[in-house]
């Protein structure tokens, strides 16, 4: 397996891959957002990569960078991980730990401070991702799953102040969607 930057040239195998890989429910959002990212003009550092076996697409994450609101008074970098997919028949067996870990193997060397996810905390709990670091950060919408809102710190020298009120962000436009929330 090669794990390596995804290009817009990729994007109909990330499609495909994120239709076999959500319910068909879900897909059709998620879809639309990975085609957002990849012509998302107004932040140039959204960060995607793709797992791939001979040559074929089988998993894909995008990472894309948070704005803290003027008024939160700090200088804290931080980015979200969403979505990520892997094919059904490579699941489990660590296509998405690879991702995610090289990921945020990426975005540590970039010096981002904060990861943050919205997803199920028993998977991304392996990674470190804890309830307590996202509780700092006020997601754009109100979450369907609050106990989902997960944060990992990247730069283990960052101190994310405790603060009575969580720090407002605004997210890429593709992620300013509430039903996303």
């Amino acid at each position: 397996m090669k794990i390596r930057v995804g290009q817009a040239a990729d994007l109909s195998s990330i499609q495909r891959v994120i239709e076999t890989a959500f319910p068909e429910d879900e897909n059709k959002a998620i879809i639309d957002l990975a085609a957002e990212f990849f012509h998302e003009s107004s932040h140039s550092h959204i960060k995607s990569l793709v797992a791939e076996v001979d040559g074929q697409v089988i998993g894909y994450v995008s990472y894309s960078p948070i704005s803290l609101k003027e008024d939160a008074n700090t200088n804290i970098s931080g980015y979200i991980l969403a979505p990520l997919a892997v094919a059904p028949e490579y699941q489990k067996h660590g296509v998405g730990t690879s991702l995610v870990q090289s990921g945020m193997d990426m975005l540590a060397k970039d010096g981002v401070d904060v990861l943050l996810v919205y997803g199920d905390p028993n998977y991304y709990g392996r990674f470190g991702f804890q309830e307590e670091t996202a509780r700092s950060f006020q997601p754009p919408y109100p979450l369907k799953y609050p106990l989902g809102w997960l944060g990992r710190k990247l730069n283990q020298k960052i101190i994310i102040p405790s603060i009575p009120v969580p720090f407002p962000f605004e997210c890429v436009a593709g992620l300013s969607k509430p039903e996303l929330w």
